[in-house]
């Protein structure tokens, strides 16, 4: 996404074609000038959304209904022979990203462990097919970022913004969002069905200021790596990725393999190594201490390549010809395996992300750029996200705070939230709000070891063929929320080890070993360019990395 990363959204799955061919259903869009919908017409659904789609026009200004409209798009896919006793409404988070990312849920998880729900997707407004905010000369393919919009080319986007929309801007907001969901709601409940919410990342924010404005409105309401009102500030997100490298440290230090190579203080000699890439140290590399820095939080992020960085690390320290060779190659792998189809239709929206953000998830006073420029010095492994987003704080059209900034709802509805111990993106000391805020009966909070962000898909259990622990308690709440929260599968979890699958290894060390220089490499390692740096670096910071496993 460019300036601003998937920082409270996620990336798991495939989810189809980018952006899905010209199938999308007019749906309903009333008579596109003043009044929201009386009705959701289904109708097929572009590639990358499930299975029928609709296009409803709801008030620009939630204040004013019989205003003017906004398109806002929704998809649904429904449990097969009707079965379904629950519709599940699916909030992704970013902010900015494209609910698209849940097809791949639901067709390879969900419906197989859920298979009495419909599931909903509200496509946040500002994101998608739901009235995108955009620059398309700055995201134009063939312009200075690509499709990216880089920091030089945020001015001009910022001014075309002010130009298209106006005053209007100020109603793309997460207040907004949860009258769209009210309304959505009301012309799409069906008797004896419960209607469920579930939030992941900036999702869980979108569901909080709905439970805010529409305490009693959903039947209960799920909580996955939660952005708790009022202390998760994205002009924090640069301080968020040390601490869950040194917990990741600790664990190494006592695992029999990693622990035998990187000693009894691995965060110690990650600090070392920083300070001799500062010094010069393998400059056949190519990469420095800032490189380093800014490169390392998608390791600390996620679960399928985190306990890669200390192998290679390990590598860069020693700095043979084998392990420059081995770096090089893995970076290399990584941003093919991670790259993604260009073409389609665009979703996910940097600028409603940057909207969003500066507008609502800024610290209040907001920090100085030299105050971010601090915080990030100050850290080993820093993003570097809150900086740059920062820089755009004076000149963005921000809209005000509501009653309901920085608030917690007072709601009694059943809700199960969770968060994963080593979650840098929502950090655990954060997210545990949750457990002092939500004391209704009947909500429960819910730390899991070793998880990462968004733990319904990132904390998997050993019972072979079993689904993510997650995932196995979001089911058993969504069939009854008012029993005890069912916590077993926390036995069950995999911990973090170094014992990798040689086939992972293969393809991204492309060599046997993670950790050694053999002499007998399967195959041996050949780079054939050396790595570009500033490109891992702009994949590394925005967007999340996808290793298929």
């Amino acid at each position: 996404m460019g300036l601003l990363p998937v920082v409270l959204g996620f990336t798991a799955f495939a989810a189809g074609c980018p952006g899905g061919d010209d199938q999308a259903s007019p749906g309903t869009s009333g008579d596109g000038a003043s009044g929201g919908s009386s009705a959701v017409e289904w109708g097929s659904c572009p590639g990358d959304f499930i299975s029928e789609c609709a296009t409803v026009a709801l008030p620009l200004d939630p204040s004013k209904p019989d205003g003017e409209t906004l398109p806002v798009f929704v998809s649904r896919h429904l449990a097969p022979g009707g079965a379904a006793k629950a519709q599940v409404w699916l909030l992704q988070g970013g902010p900015g990203d494209s609910g698209n990312m849940f097809t791949g849920f639901i067709e390879q998880l969900w419906e197989r462990v859920m298979p009495e729900v419909d599931w909903y997707v509200l496509e946040h407004r500002g994101v998608g097919r739901s009235s995108r905010l955009g620059c398309p000369v700055q995201e134009d393919p063939s312009s200075e970022d690509g499709a990216d919009i880089g920091a030089s080319e945020w001015p001009a986007c910022v001014q075309a913004l002010k130009a298209q929309w106006g005053d209007d801007l100020a109603h793309f907001t997460t207040s907004a969002d949860a009258d769209d969901l009210a309304r959505l709601l009301d012309l799409t409940r069906e008797h004896g069905k419960k209607v469920i919410l579930f939030g992941a990342s900036y999702g869980t924010a979108r569901a909080l200021r709905f439970l805010q404005k529409y305490p009693e409105a959903a039947d209960a309401v799920i909580l996955d790596s939660i952005a708790s009102p009022g202390a998760q500030y994205l002009s924090l997100y640069d301080m968020q990725f040390d601490p869950v490298a040194k917990e990741l440290s600790a664990i190494c230090a006592v695992d029999p393999v990693c622990g035998a190579k990187l000693g009894p203080d691995p965060w110690a000699k990650l600090d070392a190594l920083s300070g001799k890439l500062t010094e010069g140290h393998c400059s056949q590399l190519g990469i420095d201490a800032a490189l380093f820095a800014s490169i390392a939080p998608a390791f600390v992020q996620l679960r399928s390549v985190r306990t890669h960085l200390f192998p290679l690390a390990y590598r860069i320290d020693r700095c043979e010809a084998g392990d420059v060779q081995v770096v090089g190659h893995y970076m290399q792998a990584l941003s093919g395996s991670s790259s993604q189809a260009d073409g389609g239709e665009p979703r996910g929206s940097a600028v409603l992300g940057a909207h969003v953000a500066l507008s609502e998830m800024w610290e209040d006073p907001a920090p100085t750029s030299a105050e971010l420029q601090a915080r990030c010095d100050a850290q080993r492994f820093c993003p570097g996200a809150a900086l740059e987003i920062g820089q755009l704080y004076d000149a963005w059209p921000r809209y005000p705070h509501d009653q309901f900034w920085s608030e917690w709802p007072r709601s009694s509805v059943p809700i199960l939230a969770m968060n994963g111990l080593l979650d840098p993106q929502t950090p655990i000391g954060v997210a545990e709000l949750a457990a002092d805020r939500l004391t209704a009966p009947h909500q429960t909070f819910v730390a899991v070891p070793w998880s990462p962000h968004v733990v319904t898909f990132e904390s998997p259990v050993k019972t072979a063929g079993a689904a993510p622990c997650g995932t196995q308690m979001m089911a058993k709440f969504i069939a009854d929320p008012e029993a005890p929260v069912d916590t077993t599968c926390l036995d069950d979890l995999v911990p973090v080890t170094w014992d990798e699958d040689p086939a992972v290894v293969e393809k991204l060390f492309g060599t046997k070993d993670m950790w050694e220089n053999t002499a007998s490499p399967a195959p041996a390692p050949r780079m054939v360019a050396p790595v570009d740096w500033a490109a891992v670096a702009r994949l590394a910071r925005g967007r999340s990395l996808r290793v298929e496993r």
